[in-house]
């Protein structure tokens, strides 16, 4: 089915509507961390979940001044406990656990957000069997809310990805693991709108099918390198930077766009740039301080869902630039997206340097 120039202004505009308003959060802070450690008689578990989500959830901003601060969340201490004992459980021999706050405070994660740091224990007169955790905070924000976990049981460490109606029974094979990592790299980068923007910002550019391939080969292996470095400790960089310079990447190619239209070599933009995204793409597994055996799987696998997210991205960018490109209106709504997405690196910079 062909599109008429409407069609394509529809199209686009409803992509630039899209990516301005997610522009409050370059990376959506759906995924909370935990840090589950399961002894003999007792399971602790070590949540870190966004403080301005669980504010929309449970009003915390007593004085309404956009920040929640310690004081605050203390006064609704009784609220969080019964909000937490509602959405985190452990059962042993399909007997539920009882639930006691250990710690509770605001802290800051690896990428310099504003956390709610809360330790729970679960308690068992006896030793646990046929152990069940179910840890879904925050999922009435929506279905695609994960908790990202590192369980410690019987001296060996694994991952888990918690998702609504998920629950951890017991240690899965490897694949099951694999499969994991795989889903929660595709969900990082269909949910990680500031790389979507640079993604974009590269391919409005156009060009032949060879350029576009090498541009996002470039990208690709680039941050496929970074990434590695990042996760294994080789090389580590400050967050604020990492976010700031996946901010200035963005600015970058949209302006480009504009001032230079159809510039060859951007190839070396995406390479370049894709240096710094990669370390962004690491924050994730790097706050699970996974152990080494559970390593190397996990970054492979997780790379893998960040790869497949981004072929499908341009599946589906690509032939709708180029259908777009037999239009004359080709030329007004690429520099009108490239200027939204000039906008949102703009604003995105101005939030991780100055806020």
């Amino acid at each position: 089915m062909r599109r008429g120039p409407a069609g394509w202004v529809v199209l686009l505009a409803s992509a630039a509507a899209w990516l301005t308003a997610a522009s409050g959060s370059a990376h959506p802070a759906n995924v909370a961390r935990a840090r589950i450690a399961v002894e003999d008689r007792a399971v602790e578990v070590a949540l870190s979940l966004n403080l301005l989500e669980l504010d929309l959830v449970l009003s915390l901003d007593h004085d309404l001044d956009g920040h929640v601060t310690a004081s605050e969340l203390e006064g609704r201490r009784a609220e969080v406990i019964g909000y937490l004992g509602r959405h985190v459980g452990v059962s042993a021999s399909g007997r539920d656990l009882p639930m006691e706050l250990l710690a509770l405070g605001v802290g800051r994660s690896g990428d310099g957000r504003a956390v709610v740091e809360a330790t729970l224990v679960f308690r068992s007169g006896q030793t646990l069997r046929e152990l069940a955790i179910h840890c879904e905070p925050l999922a009435e924000l929506g279905a695609d809310h994960t908790t990202v976990a590192r369980i410690d049981a019987g001296g060996q460490a694994r991952e888990f990805v918690f998702r609504p109606g998920v629950t951890y029974r017991q240690a899965p094979g490897a694949l099951a693991r694999a499969v994991e990592f795989l889903q929660l790299g595709v969900v990082h980068i269909f949910l990680g709108y500031d790389h979507i923007a640079f993604l974009l910002g590269l391919l409005l550019a156009g060009g032949s099918t060879l350029a576009i391939v090498k541009i996002v080969t470039a990208f690709t292996a680039a941050h496929s390198v970074t990434l590695s470095l990042a996760v294994l400790d080789v090389v580590t960089l400050d967050p604020v930077l990492v976010e700031a310079g996946i901010a200035l990447s963005i600015v970058y190619v949209a302006a480009e766009n504009l001032i230079t239209p159809g510039r060859h070599g951007r190839w070396l933009v995406s390479f370049g740039f894709g240096l710094v995204h990669g370390f962004g793409f690491a924050a994730v597994l790097k706050e699970l301080a996974l152990p080494s055996p559970a390593l190397v799987t996990s970054l492979v696998t997780f790379n893998l869902g960040v790869e497949l997210a981004q072929v499908a991205i341009v599946a589906l960018v690509v032939p709708a630039l180029y259908g777009l490109s037999r239009t004359r209106v080709h030329a007004p709504l690429t520099r009108l997206a490239s200027a939204v997405i000039l906008s949102l690196g703009l604003f995105w910079l101005y939030q991780r340097v100055m806020v």
